[in-house]
């Protein structure tokens, strides 16, 4: 999959000011004209600009204004690609708000390739080419995500070009799984590879540590945006072992059980995952 998005991305721009800026047409605001998605192409699968669907037997609209777009497959993944303009910042984030209601909501995720570049004589020099998956699952209602980029710059080079993709699957496909998406713009402008924006407002902790093999631990976090958050145990060969269920939160803080009765004493790795952000921290199961 992701070299079928490198194959398909071209050089696409922007110009950005200090405040975060929508992508041309990132609200989808803009109607359909001669069958075509104003500054987007559809390159495949099922794309629509619509004012409400029905999800879940409820009429589902976007709180970001009156119109979005649904990607959807069909017998191919669906595949949306920003049109041309000039990019004359560093932004430190993508963000975008998305409903993903996948058919097989256990081993599809959606995906999104952000592609920099910048002109240099008769070179085209990449100053960032990244592809972003989400975790699998459905995320709905509307979520708001943010992709930090700081740290996937290959140079201090500022560009100016860029493209945007988003696609229904980056896993195995299934007919009929859908995507929608609104209010698609970049942040302010990143200065370096630092600063980047987080989900997270703290590091996870998972207490008591070691913990025993007939007891539970208890993971805390702390948010600063809505969010879908799967708690994961792995084991030191990379096994999964205890699992809570996916949730779409607010931003808060929040504390959670986790079972690890009748698991082999030894070291385990704690996963969260916010969206497209993970964190990580190792535990010690003691008999």
């Amino acid at each position: 999959m992701k070299k079928i998005l490198l194959s398909c991305a071209i050089a696409v721009a922007t110009i950005f000011t200090t405040q975060a800026q929508l992508l041309p047409n990132g609200d989808f605001e803009t109607p359909i004209a001669n069958g075509q998605l104003p500054k987007w192409s559809a390159l495949s699968g099922v794309v629509q600009q619509l004012t409400t669907i029905t999800v879940n037997n409820q009429p589902y609209v976007s709180p970001s204004g009156p119109k979005f777009v649904l990607l959807q497959n069909n017998a191919n993944i669906a595949i949306l690609r920003s049109a041309k303009f000039p990019l004359s910042t560093r932004p430190v984030s993508l963000k975008f708000l998305a409903t993903y209601l996948p058919v097989t909501p256990a081993t599809e995720s959606f995906g999104f390739l952000i592609l920099m570049t910048k002109k240099n004589g008769t070179k085209i020099d990449t100053v960032m080419n990244t592809l972003f998956a989400s975790s699998p699952g459905a995320k709905y209602p509307w979520v708001n995500f943010t992709a930090d980029l700081a740290t996937y710059y290959k140079s201090a080079t500022t560009p100016d070009s860029a493209v945007v993709m988003f696609v229904t699957s980056v896993t195995t496909p299934t007919n009929g799984s859908s995507l929608l998406l609104d209010d698609v713009k970049f942040s302010t402008n990143a200065s370096g590879v630092k600063g980047l924006q987080s989900y997270f407002s703290t590091d996870v902790q998972v207490t008591p540590n070691p913990v025993s093999s007939t007891s539970e631990i208890n993971i805390s976090y702390q948010l600063n945006s809505n969010s879908a958050v799967m708690v994961d145990l792995f084991d030191m060969q990379g096994r999964l072992v205890r699992s809570l269920p996916q949730e779409n939160v607010t931003y808060g803080t929040y504390n959670k059980t986790m079972s690890v009765e009748g698991l082999p004493s030894g070291m385990y790795v704690c996963k969260v995952t916010a969206n497209d952000q993970v964190q990580t921290t190792k535990i010690v199961i003691a008999q």
